[in-house]
């Protein structure tokens, strides 16, 4: 628990919380819920399921303490949606005695991660965009199917989030004869691009595939006016987490989720 609530002395000045604030901001744009509403600063994203992110009530930088009275409500909220109550806590959030108020209400800690950012320059266009971009989210979700394995009912809820994504967005792959090797999304929110969704298939993986995608999504978004990126990524994917140093990202800051 020590490493979810450890925060830089950066990270507490008021304007580091709401530059990170932005950054999520333009995350929940890029992965949109079905639902979404404010909470006394904290927002309650609702959908029906396959990703906590879009299934959590999240805290921001203007959360505000949560009563017993407050979480029996949200609780309520998800058990009617047939959804298991999720809560997303940040290492910037103004409410930091959530944490230990969902302790002890029972929610167990899960998927400590790292938000990951880097500036964008002229240097990022050298990077070639030779991975193919695919024509829509149908096509893309089958090629990500293909790489990661994942089917069944979650993969329709899948496809209606990225359906819902109304920003400009880069659907791409790595092909070989046709054949999907390596994908990942590229979501442009404003000035701050957003990686998401970034697969390797098992038989492919440790040939810089990944490394190769990503440089050619920066350059798709610098050259359509990013020039911050960022990325979100399970702390204990130290292979991840080292992929994404390679490319020059460094940890913003952190989130974990409480789950009852």
């Amino acid at each position: 628990m020590e490493d979810a609530i450890t925060t830089t002395t950066a990270i507490e000045k008021p304007s580091m919380a709401m530059a990170m604030q932005a950054l999520e901001s333009a995350a929940f744009a890029a992965w949109p819920s079905e639902h979404s509403s404010d909470l006394n600063g904290w927002n309650l994203r609702l959908d029906r399921g396959y990703t906590k992110r879009a299934n959590s009530l999240n805290a921001t930088a203007h959360s505000q303490h949560l009563s017993e009275a407050d979480l029996d409500s949200v609780e309520a909220r998800f058990l009617q949606l047939g959804l298991t109550p999720t809560i997303r806590l940040t290492s910037f959030s103004s409410a930091p005695e959530a944490d230990e108020l969902l302790e002890q209400r029972g929610y167990r800690h899960s998927d400590l991660s790292l938000v990951m950012t880097r500036a964008l320059s002229g240097a990022d266009d050298r990077g070639q965009e030779k991975q193919t971009v695919l024509e829509g989210a149908e096509e893309w979700l089958e090629a990500f199917q293909a790489i990661s394995g994942k089917s069944g009912d979650d993969q329709t809820i899948h496809l209606d989030i990225l359906r819902r994504i109304k920003h400009p967005v880069a659907w791409a792959a790595h092909l070989v004869s046709g054949s999907p090797q390596c994908c990942g999304l590229g979501v442009l929110v404003g000035q701050n691009l957003g990686l998401f969704d970034i697969a390797t298939h098992a038989d492919h993986q440790r040939q810089g595939l990944a490394q190769q995608l990503c440089r050619g999504l920066l350059a798709w978004g610098h050259r359509r006016g990013a020039r911050n990126a960022f990325l979100q990524v399970i702390a204990a994917n130290s292979f991840a987490v080292r992929l994404y140093e390679k490319l020059g990202f460094q940890v913003a800051y952190k989130y974990w989720y409480r789950i009852r």
